[in-house]
């Protein structure tokens, strides 16, 4: 199976734009036989506001005509996409990222982990209230978002909920490099997946992004890296080697099994309230 990433500018607040050069990407990524492609965080509105009210402006709901339109391109191009955008529900905002095939929507998720910057300041953390892997012809797709990839506990409930590639839509602000360089490598080689980040290398309101979109392997290696450059890269990826999880080093004699030998009972810690909480609730 081939998995694309599309390394694009985003057009601030300009959705209707933002649509037609996805949906053109959507198709190109078709044409050149690729089978999944994974677009930036907030790729449909842009990110870097100031406002809750620009914000909200630049926001679409899922239902939109214009997720619509994407659908169409995955059908035409006979491709499953993971768009970063702007949603509104009802009165809430979340920062997203739509899976689409040619027959829908297959799944959303909604950025967990929030900094303090951009649209983030603006929008409501998800809840994990959707679906966090969704099975698609090309595989089973998880989704975080750019800080998500922060936290170890984001991929490792991915990856045990069975996910084969972790779609990763990120906006990393320029000198992201121990992120490109070493986090992607290892959230894939510690839970066994392949990871597909998608970034920005342009500019928006002032914030020059970091580019350097990759496709990781299971094993930490990095299949393609986009550098500074715009357009789509595209790698070659075995799904059977995200759903093997021993490492056979001498068979027989030295075999490693990555989540049978877990230790869940002594994790807890993982599970309870953040210190800051616990200490108060012993004030």
């Amino acid at each position: 199976m081939r998995v694309a990433v599309a390394q694009l500018p985003s057009a601030q607040g300009n959705p209707d734009a933002n649509v037609e050069r996805t949906a053109a990407t959507i198709r190109r990524a078709g044409a050149e036989g690729n089978h999944l492609v994974v677009f930036p965080e907030c790729t449909l509105s842009g990110y870097m506001f100031d406002s809750h009210e620009e914000t909200a402006r630049a926001a679409i709901g899922v239902g939109d005509p214009r997720i619509g339109h994407l659908v169409r391109a995955c059908r035409e191009a006979s491709t499953i996409a993971v768009v970063g955008f702007l949603e509104t529900d009802g009165t809430l905002l979340y920062n997203s990222a739509v899976t689409l095939g040619p027959h829908g929507v297959l799944g959303i998720y909604r950025k967990q982990h929030l900094p303090h910057l951009g649209a983030d300041r603006f929008v409501t953390p998800g809840r994990g209230d959707t679906p966090p892997v969704v099975e698609t012809p090309a595989g089973k797709i998880g989704t975080m978002i750019c800080f998500d990839l922060r936290f170890p506990e984001a991929a490792r409930v991915l990856a045990l909920q069975g996910a084969d590639i972790i779609a990763v839509p990120t906006n990393w602000p320029r000198n992201a490099n121990m992120l490109s360089d070493h986090v992607t490598r290892v959230r894939a080689l510690e839970n066994l997946v392949y990871l597909a980040v998608a970034d920005r290398a342009d500019q928006e309101n002032g914030t020059p992004f970091h580019g350097r979109s990759q496709v990781v392997s299971p094993d930490g290696e990095v299949l393609v890296d986009a550098g500074t450059d715009e357009g789509l890269f595209g790698a070659e990826v075995e799904l059977a080697q995200a759903r093997n999880k021993k490492l056979v080093i001498v068979p027989g004699e030295y075999e490693l099994e990555i989540f049978a030998g877990r230790r869940p009972d002594q994790y807890t810690e993982i599970t309870g309230p953040v210190r800051a909480e616990r200490d108060a609730d012993l004030d």
